[in-house]
């Protein structure tokens, strides 16, 4: 009976598309928590399913064509890009002027997670969302890596993060292509050089929950909503500055 009822939700792709809804956890969090207009960071070809009147521009800091080049993967994939503009500043977006941000798998390629959560909140309105999907480090190639520190994220953020970034780029060198000596060192000045997005920063589910809960003193926002699911941890946090939508001040 089920395999019956299996091949037929597989015979009809709209079936099965809702199907597969009904068990993704990142649509059930956006469902209960996202409403109005917004934005969503590094897309690439698996933007978020968002719930009925709810709309999302696309934000990347390449073009699709550069996109593919710097990863062939994505060859032959519909990528959605409507923005080109840095995540870390989202400098096209005036403050104050959305009701959500979606950044799946995004935090950890941030040089300064801080100022970036910051700027998150400036971007909102009062009440508005942070959508965050985070890799749980225990469940993906960053196992062997050492989880980030608040006070290494702290030293980033005050001194800049060029001060760290060969490091980082070492780091991944090492612990997710196993290269060692001076293999390593050549691959983390090339990763440099192609300004290749790495994971800069790994997380397990309480060292993330720990830096949410340090980075409030930087960022207006309350912790409304969270799941594990799969490889990664999904929170969704609500800004509590700004002006409220429909009021001027």
């Amino acid at each position: 009976m089920f395999d019956r009822l299996k091949r037929a939700v597989q015979s009809c792709p709209a079936t099965e598309r809702t199907a597969r809804l009904l068990f993704d956890r990142r649509f059930q969090m956006a469902r209960r928590n996202l409403r109005g207009i917004g934005i969503e960071i590094g897309a690439l070809d698996r933007p978020l399913f968002l719930p009925w009147g709810t709309r999302a521009f696309y934000l990347d800091r390449l073009h699709p064509n550069e996109l593919r080049r710097h990863y062939p993967e994505l060859n032959h994939r519909s990528l959605y890009v409507s923005l080109i503009a840095d995540g870390e500043t989202m400098d096209c977006i005036r403050d104050n002027a959305l009701n959500f941000i979606i950044a799946n798998h995004v935090i950890e390629h941030c040089e300064d997670p801080i100022a970036t959560l910051t700027m998150f909140t400036r971007k909102l309105l009062s009440g508005g969302r942070i959508f965050l999907a985070v890799p749980d480090k225990r469940r993906t190639f960053d196992r062997s890596r050492t989880e980030t520190t608040w006070e290494h994220l702290v030293e980033d953020h005050i001194q800049g993060p060029a001060v760290s970034r060969l490091q980082h780029y070492r780091e991944w060198a090492e612990s997710v292509e196993n290269l060692q000596g001076n293999a390593a060192q050549q691959r983390a000045r090339e990763l440099t050089a192609m300004d290749y997005s790495i994971h800069f920063h790994c997380w397990s589910e309480s060292s993330f929950l720990d830096f949410l809960n340090r980075v409030r003193a930087f960022a207006p926002f309350a912790l409304l909503d969270s799941c594990s699911w799969r490889d990664e941890n999904i929170y969704v946090l609500e800004c509590t500055n700004g002006p409220t939508p429909g009021r001027t001040s």
